[in-house]
């Protein structure tokens, strides 16, 4: 996940967060860190760089591969496209031959990126001639908001574009809740359920291009696919594939998203994405209990839970109110035992804290607060600056990780054979 930038009331840089799984981290206003916290409970975190090293987070004997769940992207505090109107002659003088005449699909979130991505495919069918386009929302039901559904017709309809809403399978999803459970890293089976009836609509309207909203300094695995594409100058549009933002930092999208009017309420309540309520790649603190009554079936979600608990996870190792208040089906039985073992021997130490509410803050501040005075970067620019800055930070990120799994593996082969494990002994 990229940084987030939280600002005073004066648009001033206060410091930098990250969050992703069971942990946030937070960094002052120069970008140094001032501490990796891992999430008890929904409501407070406690701070554990000191059981951080080589990759792996070791609490008692308990190791967890930290540098895989923790993705965390510094980019330039620069903008691209302030102007939009600007950014989007641009985009125009630069692909408007390869996409006249053309019908654009634009696949609709909701969220900043894709709003962002809509306001430049509106603006580019008033400028090239014979290019339609039209927005695809799919609403995955029970485990989104209804509200959503809302959002995405208002801002379409804000727009100037025609939008088609599409559901998942209803009675398919019901019964996989109820028999499986949530989906949960590394078996989300929901964007099966989510994508179906996009490709459904796609082969009816045969569209000739795709819009969506990539961008480079959003993920890791994103940003290098992106780079490799196009190491020096922008690449927006190839194969019928249109990313007309892929070279915006977060600074462009929260400027034009605040300027189009179309601030989904998720950011507004201190959350920094707009998912599936019940994602299992959002972290502990995006979970709020009051906002499961924004679900259509709340009881239904209720039942998942314990359908995910029963079928998947052991209550001897797990007790069921710790896995129910940690949202421990987001993992894999074998990562929730860990996390689970390793939050109770850190519960029970005297650590720095912090709770829901700072963060929320932060991230809340990014929707509210005047954005910072930043350098203009022209967009034939964008990648190269954009890459000096990431690039550095994806092959340390790398490198963390391979040397996490191996020190692991490594663990695992000791204790297999009755020996101690290799590297640093465990703290707690």
């Amino acid at each position: 996940m990229e940084r987030y930038p939280g600002l005073d009331a004066e648009g001033n840089v206060t410091g930098y967060a990250v969050s992703s799984v069971e942990f946030s981290v937070l960094y002052d206003a120069e970008g140094r860190r001032v501490g990796s916290y891992m999430w008890i409970t929904p409501e407070y975190a406690v701070r554990v760089d000191e059981f951080i090293e080589d990759g792996l987070l070791r609490v008692g004997d308990v190791s967890i591969e930290y540098a895989r769940l923790v993705e965390d992207i510094p980019w330039p505090l620069v903008y691209v496209a302030p102007d939009l109107e600007e950014y989007i002659d641009w985009v125009a003088a630069r692909h408007g031959g390869e996409l006249r005449g053309k019908t654009v699909m634009v696949n609709y979130s909701g969220g900043k990126d894709s709003t962002a991505v809509l306001a430049v495919v509106a603006g580019l069918a008033e400028r090239v001639e014979g290019l339609s386009a039209y927005a695809v929302y799919s609403h995955v039901v029970y485990l989104e908001p209804v509200r959503n559904i809302d959002f995405a017709v208002k801002a379409a309809e804000r727009l100037g574009v025609d939008i088609e809403v599409v559901e998942a399978d209803r009675e398919l999803m019901r019964r996989r809740l109820l028999e499986e459970g949530l989906p949960y890293r590394g078996r989300r089976w929901c964007t099966y359920m989510k994508l179906r009836p996009i490709k459904r609509l796609k082969k009816q309207l045969k569209p000739d291009s795709i819009a969506d909203g990539d961008r480079m300094t959003e993920a890791f695995k994103r940003f290098l696919r992106l780079y490799q594409m196009s190491p020096r100058a922008p690449r927006l549009y190839s194969g019928g594939r249109l990313r007309p933002i892929y070279i915006w930092t977060l600074l462009d999208i929260v400027l034009n998203v605040r300027r189009l009017g179309l601030v989904h309420p998720d950011y507004l309540e201190g959350l920094p994405r707009v998912a599936c309520m019940m994602c299992p790649y959002k972290a502990l603190h995006e979970f709020n209990e009051r906002q499961l009554e924004l679900l259509e079936d709340p009881g239904l979600i209720e039942e998942a839970i314990k359908a995910s608990y029963r079928r998947w996870y052991d209550p001897g190792k797990i007790p069921w109110e710790a896995f129910r208040e940690q949202h421990l089906w987001r993992h894999h039985p074998r990562v929730a035992e860990k996390m689970y073992q390793a939050k109770r021997l850190l519960e029970r130490m005297s650590l720095e804290e912090i709770d829901r509410e700072q963060v929320e803050a932060l991230y809340r501040s990014l929707w509210l607060n005047p954005l910072p005075r930043a350098a203009r970067v022209e967009p034939e620019r964008a990648v190269e600056t954009l890459a000096s800055m990431v690039l550095g930070a994806y092959q340390a990120a790398v490198e963390a990780a391979e040397n996490a799994r191996r020190l692991v593996e490594e663990e695992r082969a000791a204790a297999a054979a009755g020996g101690a494990p290799s590297g640093r002994p465990g703290q707690g």
